[in-house]
């Protein structure tokens, strides 16, 4: 058995996940991962790809969720706390890759939390996510931000949990960030310290050094990134916006949004647009302008925390 801490959460496995944060052996935990055998009940194609492997999803008589991936695995999550595996692959670096992406987010989903398809980081003591349309540039502006010294928090996968006041907190994901190639030579990240994923081959690995925090951090701004030059560079979100652009950046099937799941996903929408500042942000053209930002971002930041 592999035991794991990832979202606040202490997971047991029988598969390894190199990218989860190791935890001591315990007799109790949050999670459980094992092997087993999935019957797929009548499964339906989705949005959702990883390594240009489309997801089928669908939910079994007991109404246990279930994702598939022709070649990969299928997986059931049961209430919250029990993610089964049936592996279709020997490759234990790609099986882990899927694990630790939707399926894992299946069971964040049954435990309550609000889940965003976005990266994060910590600026001084807050929490920023950056998200957008495939492409918008999520990933490379937080690998900008870890450059500039910021802790990474989440990549891909957001979690955000809320306090008895109704407070955001991002609950931070585990220890790795997902470079595209492009992005390695713009922010001239060091070759030495990434390691390729199996996600693709112009894609790698950063995994930070150090020990990573995984105490929850509130969440103070949320950055809708997109390219279109004829929206204004920055604008501030207004409420009613929000929960339509947090709808499109829902990480899992949308299916499971739909009667109750759309009505709290909506109030958790409103929550996180009182808790932060939700900001439509044009990515900057080229990197010496995303640094530039991004430098400028952590000053003003800084000031304020520093006057406050």
């Amino acid at each position: 058995m592999f035991f794991y801490k990832a979202y606040g959460l202490t997971i047991q496995s029988e598969i390894e996940l190199p990218e989860l944060s190791i935890a001591e052996p315990a007799t109790t935990w949050d999670i459980l991962i094992k092997r087993g055998e999935i019957i797929l009940p009548k499964v339906k194609k989705t949005p959702i790809y990883r390594r240009g492997i489309r997801a089928l999803f669908g939910k079994d008589e007991s109404g246990n969720l279930v994702l598939h991936w022709d070649g990969v695995a299928s997986y059931k999550a049961i209430d919250g706390k029990e993610l089964v595996i049936s592996p279709l692959t020997d490759d234990v670096n790609l099986l882990s890759l899927f694990t630790v992406s939707e399926a894992l987010g299946l069971i964040l989903f049954q435990r309550g939390y609000f889940l965003l398809h976005a990266s994060a980081v910590k600026v001084g003591d807050e929490a920023w996510c950056f998200m957008g349309n495939p492409g918008a540039g999520k990933s490379t502006t937080a690998a900008a931000f870890v450059k500039a010294g910021c802790p990474l928090l989440s990549d891909d996968l957001t979690a955000i949990q809320f306090d008895d006041h109704g407070k955001a907190f991002v609950v931070p994901a585990y220890p790795q960030l997902k470079i595209w190639e492009n992005a390695v030579n713009g922010l001239s990240y060091e070759r030495s310290i990434l390691s390729p994923v199996s996600e693709g081959v112009n894609k790698f690995s950063y995994k930070p050094e150090g020990i990573f925090d995984h105490e929850p951090l509130r969440l103070a701004n949320v950055f809708f990134l997109h390219k279109a030059n004829n929206q204004a560079a920055l604008k501030l979100l207004n409420s009613s916006a929000i929960p339509l652009e947090t709808l499109k950046n829902f990480p899992l099937p949308v299916a499971l949004l739909s009667g109750e799941s759309l009505k709290t996903h909506f109030l958790q929408s409103f929550q996180c647009a009182k808790s932060a500042k939700i900001w439509k942000k044009r990515r900057p053209a080229g990197f010496e302008l995303l640094e530039k930002w991004v430098q400028e971002s952590i000053s003003l930041n800084t000031e304020v925390l520093h006057v406050s």
